[in-house]
């Protein structure tokens, strides 16, 4: 034993078998551990590469979407604005044919009217006629032929009317 209290022999004993143990786990146990260590360093790294992947493809797929939102925005706008074209043209086209239908009709009633007053006319000359011709014989008397007092009352009312009208 030494001055310090050291015990030499133990101290070689302790020393040799720390370099041994020292050996054993440089050869045998170091390198399996910085394997594993270097796995794991690798798995981490291959996952924090593959997350700003994934962060990165996101980013563009959001922009992406983003294009493809406006874009279907415009052309839904697009959309929107030809069809209020077309159904304003629609609209346009059903009034002027609406309109066109109004005038036919108008101008059938016109037609039927004037037909109407024309046989109202025609009713009418022949009751005057008829009254004319009643009258006629009352006063004078005696009985034409018919032919005679309706061609008589046909120039009759003709006359009348030309100075009428």
């Amino acid at each position: 034993m030494g001055a310090l209290g050291i015990n030499i022999g133990s101290l070689i004993a302790q020393l040799v078998a720390f370099i041994i143990l020292l050996l054993v786990l440089q050869r045998w146990a170091y390198p399996v551990l910085t394997k594993t260590l270097d796995e794991r360093q690798a798995k981490i790294r291959e996952g924090v590469e593959n997350a700003e992947r994934a962060n990165l493809a996101l980013r563009e797929a959001e922009k992406r979407v983003e294009g493809l939102m406006n874009d279907a925005r415009a052309e839904s706008q697009r959309v929107i604005a030809s069809a209020t074209v077309a159904a304003e043209r629609l609209k346009a086209d059903i009034e002027q044919q609406a309109q066109l239908r109004g005038r036919e009709i108008e101008q059938q009633a016109s037609k039927r009217i004037e037909q109407q007053i024309a046989q109202a006319k025609a009713e009418l000359r022949a009751h005057v006629a008829d009254l004319s011709i009643a009258a006629a014989e009352r006063v004078i008397g005696q009985s034409m032929d018919s032919a005679t007092n309706r061609r008589l009352v046909d120039e009759f009312v003709s006359q009348s009317r030309d100075s009428l009208c």
